[in-house]
């Protein structure tokens, strides 16, 4: 979009909000019309209603192969089920392409009652670091420590796809 496209778009709202997303998020978009579409799902997000599948793969803006999103897109909906992401979490996902390309590397753990930590795949460490971590942290015995939900393949490579650094709790 033009400057002058984004003056007129921003002068014929006064929801602050929308301008604020304007603001933030137009260089993602070509058309006004795709810019508004990608405000409808973000506000369907917040208002807890999960996006469906077409609004996650546009929300992505790929033009790959779809298969491996489709196996991110289910995963988190299961997660989305038992409670541990919402709806606006599941927005994030796709809004921020995290875990897209490696998928099985999404992990949810319980950590008290209605409080669960998933990671975000937003930083690779490997399972040594992952493991120094968790001693230093919490005084864990390295040598005794095992991460579930690593992929086997990762786990010879040493690299954990984000495993542990990126968990956040909700």
């Amino acid at each position: 979009m033009e400057l002058e496209e984004l003056d007129e778009s921003c002068n014929r709202t006064a929801n602050q909000k929308y301008i604020k997303f304007i603001s933030n998020e137009i260089w993602k978009y070509e058309t006004e019309e795709e810019l508004a579409a990608g405000y409808a799902r973000m506000v369907k997000a917040e208002q807890g209603s999960p996006l469906t599948w077409e609004e996650f793969w546009a929300e992505l803006r790929m033009d790959d192969d779809s298969t491996a999103a489709q196996k991110l897109y289910r995963r988190l909906r299961r997660l989305m089920e038992n409670g541990a992401l919402s709806a606006y979490q599941l927005y994030g996902y796709a809004r921020h392409k995290w875990c897209v390309r490696c998928p099985e590397a999404v992990a949810a753990y319980q950590i008290g009652p209605k409080r669960w930590a998933v990671n975000n795949c937003g930083e690779a460490i490997s399972e040594d670091r992952a493991q120094l971590l968790l001693n230093s942290r919490w005084g864990l015995e390295a040598g005794r420590i095992k991460l579930p939900g690593i992929p086997t393949a990762t786990r010879q490579t040493g690299t954990s796809s984000a495993f542990l650094l990126s968990l956040r709790a909700l």
